[in-house]
């Protein structure tokens, strides 16, 4: 091991025991060593351990960590305050700015264990509660988040999109002439995005683009140029010449084996060098199949789109423009950042012709959840709102927590009060799949549940959705014509869209909800149409399409 490795150590050791407040002395010491091992320019594995004990302020217990380092790579003392500690915490303390007191804040006030959690925490205004965190902490700490979590490569769709276009900008204004476009999964428009490739087709150098600070050379190879935005996003450019593009972007955008297929359905024909995308489609007699659903055929039922298409089946897709309400926004009655009147008129002033306000639930203690006194006030100044603000509609709606066996946390006197109730879970995460299947089968059963919210509790690249048999989930969704929520908020995107085939054969209407707890929020409807593109999604069978359906009875 290299002395900053070690020093790193004994800095991890010192972060983690301050984390469990253990002994002030050991903490002090060990951060000293940190600061002492990283300047030393003899290498520790050179020194005896007579040498060692004589740095200064290394003693006898330091220089025996620093031997058991050099000898098998691992230290006692770490290793075990390491196994007390969850690895998403342990994480957290490598964010650079984030301290071990706060961490524990955060680990045992809020019971927040992944770095994700944490992030969608400060996305909800969580944070601001509590000792320690104001409201500019809470912005600066999630800045340093999403610095995080973009160097570990994978991104979400959301940073993966905008990384997209500034590189698609930057490339077209050095470039003249140049056809650029996004590929892969970011172009397909996948949640989560393993590789941000972007393609270029021109008859030149690239190499001048690079300049060392927006755009970051790290290796050229046969074409393809591996770099690193300054934001520390990595991306791969692929070069062909212009008159290719066509092609190129084709082969680079749909996955493998979607590629393939239209391959094998169209042997003798050549898709070379083609210049536009659409000739290559041409070429096979087909109609443009979107980039959302070159998908393989298993992930959608079995059912193929170039199947679909060969029929004249293609679906006319969900647009965003088809979406006439926004349904799930919190407001400062619970975790919101803006009040009801500031939600429901920038929902007025992007179009919408409704806003379902939906604040958490008496059970959210942890988000300002509202007691039944404080439900009845709100409906009060919601109907002094529709009053003011007709045409336009505000819904009386509630995110009410489904609870350990499946009941909402309300009694019926206050459920039948709302106009639709949005059941999610947010609590008790971790039950295996028979448990959480009937406990979720038990709220949709519940008369007033008329939205099955972001049913897995999922955060992509942090938390995995709890198991569900979502045959069963399903089935009983169909028999209590309970609609599915597919929440927008793109570290979310839960339902999955592999599944919207599924719930749509049932005749389940999927609800494209934002999650806003901002009205910046509501903008993520984007993200949660483009998912429900790729599931294959009509205007038809989304819920939110239509104003009509909330007259009806469930």
């Amino acid at each position: 091991m290299t002395n900053k490795e070690i020093a790193r150590a004994f800095d991890e050791l010192a972060d983690l025991l301050e984390l469990h407040e253990d002994n002030e002395f050991k903490i002090r010491s060990y951060r000293n060593a940190y600061r002492t091992l990283r300047k030393l320019e003899r290498p520790l594995a050179e020194l005896s351990d007579a040498e060692i004990k004589g740095i200064k302020g290394i003693g006898p217990a330091i220089s025996g960590k620093i031997r058991e380092l050099l000898t098998g790579g691992k230290m006692k003392a770490l290793e075990e305050a390491r196994a007390k500690t969850p690895l998403g915490v342990v994480e957290m303390l490598r964010v650079n700015g984030f301290g071990p007191k706060k961490v524990r804040v955060v680990w045992q006030e809020m019971e927040i264990e992944t770095i994700g959690e944490l992030w969608y925490a400060c996305n909800e205004n969580r944070l601001v509660e509590y000792k320690g965190f104001g409201l500019k902490t809470q912005e600066d700490l999630k800045s340093k988040l999403e610095y995080y979590l973009r160097s570990k490569d994978k991104l979400h769709y959301d940073a993966a999109a905008e990384d997209a276009d500034f590189i698609g900008a930057w490339l077209t204004g050095k470039l003249a002439g140049a056809f650029v476009s996004p590929v892969g999964a970011v172009r397909r428009c996948c949640p989560v995005v393993d590789h941000l490739e972007i393609l270029v087709g021109f008859n030149g150098e690239l190499t001048p683009v690079f300049d060392g600070e927006a755009l970051i050379l790290e290796q050229e190879r046969e074409g393809v140029y591996e770099a690193r935005l300054e934001n520390n996003t990595p991306v791969r450019i692929h070069r062909c010449l212009a008159e290719e593009f066509g092609s190129k972007l084709f082969q680079l955008t749909g996955a493998p084996a979607f590629v393939d297929a239209f391959v094998r359905a169209n042997p003798g024909l050549s898709f070379k060098g083609l210049r536009t995308e659409q000739e290559v489609f041409e070429k096979a007699g087909l109609p443009y199949i979107v980039p959302e659903l070159r998908e393989p055929a298993e992930s959608t039922g079995g059912v193929s789109v170039l199947d679909l298409a060969t029929s004249g089946k293609l679906p006319v897709l969900v647009e965003e423009q088809d979406i006439r309400g926004v349904l799930h926004v919190h407001t400062t009655w619970s975790d919101g950042l803006h009040s009801l009147q500031e939600m429901c008129a920038y929902a007025r002033e992007l179009g919408y012709a409704y806003i379902g306000v939906t604040d958490h639930s008496q059970s959210a203690f942890y988000a300002n959840g509202l007691k039944p006194d404080r439900v009845l006030a709100q409906m009060e100044e919601i109907d002094a709102l529709n009053a003011e603000m007709a045409p336009f509609r505000i819904l009386k709606g509630i995110e009410s927590d489904i609870l350990y066996d499946g009941a909402l946390d309300y009694p019926d006197e206050i459920l039948q009060q709302f106009d639709f109730v949005i059941a999610s879970v947010h609590s008790n995460l971790k039950m295996d799949r028979e448990k959480a299947t009937e406990r979720i089968i038990r709220a949709i059963e519940n008369p007033h549940t008329r939205i099955l919210g972001h049913p897995t509790g999922r955060l992509l690249l942090s938390r995995e959705g709890y198991p569900l048999d979502w045959e069963a989930v399903l089935d009983a969704c169909a028999r209590h014509n309970v609609a599915v929520e597919l929440n927008a908020h793109p570290y979310r995107l839960d339902i999955d869209w592999t599944l919207i085939p599924e719930a749509v054969k049932r005749g389940i209407k999927i609800s494209i909800n934002p999650d806003a707890h901002s009205k910046e929020g509501i903008h993520d409807i984007r993200y949660g149409v483009l998912a429900a593109r790729k599931g294959r999604l009509t205007a038809a069978d989304c819920l939110n399409t239509t104003g009509d359906l909330w007259m009806s009875p469930k």
